[in-house]
């Protein structure tokens, strides 16, 4: 028959095998936890885009006269890095047309816009990005104080729709915009993206 010592020995060797197997369990459901609460931190951050960082465009003026290279960088301030599809600089102009038509409870006003022009420059292919500056090149068209969205006429017929209905409900159309755009292309996620507005004039 076993002492009052030999099973308080037992007893206590009991209890601290016990108390480490807790420890372990609860050691690793802590871990696990945070492997998935970095997941989903992370998968809030590819589709709203909070938290990947920044882009931004910088060029050395704001006027440029057609014909002209416009040459800047995108500057890429990501905390950690960011599987995207390709970096791209871009060149666009659009114009806003406003439309007024007549409805059974009076008028309406609606507006849109064309595009006019876009070219894309492509800074990087499908790689993982990481902060810095992607100088970029882009080239303005000699025709740039030329251009109307009915140039495209054909070639985009949503566009030649827009247009076709704006011209019978008494259109007016703004100015053309021009802007330069950086942008990261995230698959499955928000893109990251920054325009600055510029000025074509001779």
């Amino acid at each position: 028959m076993a002492d009052k010592d030999d099973v308080i020995k037992g007893a206590s060797r009991f209890f601290s095998k016990l108390g480490s197997t807790l420890k372990h369990v609860g050691g690793e459901v802590a871990d696990k936890a945070v492997i998935v609460g970095g997941e989903v931190k992370d998968k809030a951050k590819q589709v709203t885009g909070l938290g990947r960082g920044d882009v931004k465009v910088e060029l050395d003026q704001v006027k440029w006269a057609p014909g002209s290279t416009i040459r800047g960088n995108v500057v890429l301030n990501l905390p950690e890095p960011v599987a995207a599809k390709r970096l791209v600089a871009t060149l666009r102009a659009r114009q806003k047309i406003m439309t007024i038509s007549k409805t059974s409870s009076g008028k309406s006003v609606g507006t849109s816009h064309t595009d006019v022009f876009q070219f894309d420059a492509e800074l990087g292919g499908a790689q993982d990005y990481t902060s810095g500056t992607h100088a970029f090149e882009l080239p303005v068209p000699a025709e740039a104080l030329d251009l109307r969205p009915s140039g495209s006429s054909g070639v985009n017929p949503l566009a030649d729709a827009v247009r076709t209905v704006a011209s019978a409900l008494s259109p007016s159309q703004g100015p053309i915009e021009w802007e330069v755009i950086g942008r990261l292309e995230i698959a499955w996620g928000r893109d990251l993206s920054k325009s600055v507005d510029i000025l074509i004039q001779r």
